[in-house]
């Protein structure tokens, strides 16, 4: 484990610098709430969810005739493990005593915290870069480990062929216009989006009337600056790339640009905000929120130790109410 010593940061213990600035991460971050439904104050290391369907349609009664029965069908389950993350700070006992606390920098520690938060939401922002895969490689100071993505469907959450609970046709959300998959995004892929989700059928194959209001792109990537044209003309009521007055009629949208993408910057889906809970979507499961913990001193060294830690885990079981594109109109 390495430690902080004078060597490492001798500028913390020269006289001729007046100044010393901590430059770390911004506040706390809490981003991944706007498309994640977030569970706290788990008690249990696993946690498994499941569902039972509605029914389909009612049928005519015919004269004398017996009532048609039918009856619901279960829905796939969903494991979720917490996983423990965290990070230490060790500081010799002249670099606090010299260094760090007589600069007043001893907010250090709290980087130990958004260390947590920061990797949170890339995890979660993962979720958004992988929303095509069924598993991918992830990275940290432990060594490499395989994250699964899929749903309880066994399928990642992006995909045409999302298997139906009642053996019908499967289920597609995966942004195409009947014939280019997978769309670019412009606006008639927005339009293809709203087609894409209405065709979308619940586990007994009946409409499911999704409402897509919420678009998720990267931040500062094409597709976050075309989105922002599109939606500056809708607000307009002009009809996006022309100079018809016809876009009353187009729906208005929120736009999520999450900075936690790293790889397929150009993926893009949209979902709806009113599905966003336990039954739909990403799931957050959380039973430590981010704890410092410290200083705790080591009697043979008096080396000064903080702690951060968080334990949650991520996933989704079904995820209707989302459609999404990896941008390559095909």
């Amino acid at each position: 484990m390495a430690t902080l010593h004078i060597a490492d940061a001798a500028d913390l213990v020269d006289r001729s610098i007046q100044k010393i600035f901590l430059k770390g991460s911004k506040d706390e971050s809490r981003d991944f709430e706007q498309y994640f439904n977030t569970e706290v104050g788990i008690t249990d290391y696993y946690i498994k969810d499941s569902s039972m369907s509605g029914l389909g349609y009612a049928s005519r009664i015919l004269e004398n005739a017996v009532i048609t029965s039918e009856t619901p069908v279960q829905g796939y389950d969903k494991t979720y493990t917490q996983v423990e993350y965290g990070k230490v700070l060790p500081v010799t006992k002249r670099m606090w005593k010299f260094g760090i606390k007589k600069r007043d920098l001893e907010r250090i520690a709290n980087e130990l915290r958004k260390a947590c938060s920061d990797l949170r939401e890339l995890r979660c922002g993962d979720r958004i870069d992988q929303m095509h895969a069924t598993s991918y490689t992830a990275s940290d100071d432990s060594g490499n480990y395989t994250i699964s993505t899929t749903g309880g469907d066994g399928k990642a959450f992006i995909a045409t062929d999302h298997t139906r609970e009642d053996g019908g046709t499967d289920v597609n959300n995966q942004i195409t216009d009947g014939s280019t998959v997978n769309m670019d995004f412009a606006y008639d892929a927005l339009q293809a989006a709203h087609r894409t989700a209405a065709i979308v059928r619940n586990p007994k194959g009946k409409k499911m009337n999704i409402s897509l209001d919420t678009l998720v792109v990267t931040k500062g990537y094409t597709n976050y600056f075309a989105a922002l044209e599109i939606l500056g003309a809708i607000n307009r009521q002009h009809k996006p790339a022309s100079n018809a007055y016809d876009g009353s009629g187009i729906p208005v949208y929120k736009i999520i640009a999450t900075p936690w993408i790293t790889t397929n910057v150009n993926y893009w889906s949209m979902f709806d905000s009113g599905m966003k809970g336990m039954d739909y979507g990403f799931q957050y499961k959380e039973s430590q929120p981010i704890q410092l913990e410290g200083p705790n001193v080591v009697f043979k060294t008096g080396e000064i130790q903080y702690k951060a830690t968080v334990m949650f885990d991520i996933g989704h079981n079904d995820s209707r109410g989302w459609v999404g594109s990896n941008n390559t109109n095909a």
